[in-house]
């Protein structure tokens, strides 16, 4: 049977010889892993930069040679010492500067885990542990405001996330932007109010 060739007359073995992979930008993906446990949320405490000693979900890079799940699975258990199942992915974020380091697209998981007294910090987290949290919505004309709030110690620490309809109607899905300064780095509290409705 002949080999298939392209418009430049090219078979799919001499195109991918003379691919070059550095012709166009690629992004960095990473995970972050969302656990829900008896009211209370799994964070760690970053022990770098950027957002250092800011409260985030356990999470990070992709390897080359593992897919989303295995990356997730991996990551939860360096940070945490915790075995995950039961992982669910959520929307994708992607806004372009979400990360001050490079282009990073991250997938969020919500999961669960198997033994929850074997949490301990590990790798990058200066602590890991369970937050008490709470979290109320209320409308706002055609918006909803969902207010979330941590207790880190003896402090109660709040943020509150603006859902709203894609008024462009490129998507369909609503929008989650984070009004105000936040105790959780990054977009995490976007993150955060989309998981609580994806549990919900």
């Amino acid at each position: 049977m002949e080999e298939l060739r392209d418009k430049n007359g090219l078979t799919e073995a001499e195109f991918l010889a003379a691919y070059d992979a550095s012709k166009y930008e690629r992004p960095s993906v990473t995970v972050d892993i969302i656990i829900f446990h008896s009211g209370r949320l799994l964070l760690i405490k970053r022990g770098g930069h950027p957002c250092i000693h800011k409260l985030a979900f356990p999470g990070g890079f992709v390897e080359m040679n593992e897919d989303v799940y295995t990356a997730a699975a991996r990551e939860l258990m360096e940070e945490t010492g915790l075995k995950a199942k039961n992982l669910r992915q959520l929307h994708v974020a992607s806004t372009p500067n979400r990360d001050p380091r490079t282009r990073i697209i991250t997938v969020p998981f919500l999961a669960d885990v198997e033994d929850i007294n074997a949490l301990a910090a590990g790798d990058d987290a200066d602590s890991a542990r369970l937050y008490p949290f709470s979290y109320k919505k209320m409308k706002l004309g055609r918006n909803e405001i969902i207010e979330i709030a941590i207790i880190d110690g003896n402090e109660r620490k709040t943020v509150k996330v603006v859902k709203s309809r894609d008024e462009s109607g490129l998507s369909g899905d609503y929008i989650y932007k984070q009004a105000g300064e936040s105790m959780l780095a990054g977009d995490h509290a976007e993150i955060l109010a989309r998981a609580i409705d994806f549990s919900e």
